[in-house]
């Protein structure tokens, strides 16, 4: 059994080395930590990903191809596309290839703990562009976010 405290130096930037990109991706929203839940090769394991965002921050509108859910812990989030503030405790559930946000977190900021039914699916997002293009982008590598125009202001989870 495995034990991570928050406090830590050990609880945050749990990246496995195959998913190494998504620290550089993430630095926006950090501290951010992800687990495996499950065999890393196996890109249908599930992955847990815990993540704070700034004050204001704004995630774009996106997709993945799993079932996703997440919970608020800390601070609170707005959903664009329901026109709704999300608290700590609430939840939200994504089908697969659902489209969601843009997500704007609070004014204390917000972290958020994402479950995603596959490795695979938490790493791949199809991202909607400001001009409505949808573009298919690999987290774990940031040129990708780079070569849509998506890194450094806004990124997609």
């Amino acid at each position: 059994m495995a034990y991570y405290i928050k406090d830590s130096e050990d609880y945050w930037d749990r990246y496995p080395d195959r998913f190494a990109g998504m620290r550089v991706v993430n630095a926006q929203v950090s501290p951010s930590t992800m687990h495996v839940l499950g065999d890393l090769d196996v890109d249908t394991t599930p992955v847990a990903l815990i993540f704070t965002m700034p004050a204001d921050f704004e995630l774009v509108r996106h997709s993945h191809d799993c079932e996703r859910f997440e919970i608020i812990l800390e601070g609170s989030l707005y959903s664009k596309e329901a026109d709704l503030w999300l608290h700590v405790g609430d939840i939200m559930r994504v089908q697969p290839g659902e489209m969601y946000g843009p997500h704007i977190a609070g004014a204390e900021g917000c972290r958020t703990l994402e479950v995603f039914s596959t490795v695979t699916g938490a790493t791949w997002a199809d991202v909607e562009l400001p001009n409505g293009e949808i573009v298919r982008v690999n987290m774990a590598k940031p040129s990708d976010l780079t070569d849509a125009g998506l890194y450094t202001d806004t990124i997609a989870h």
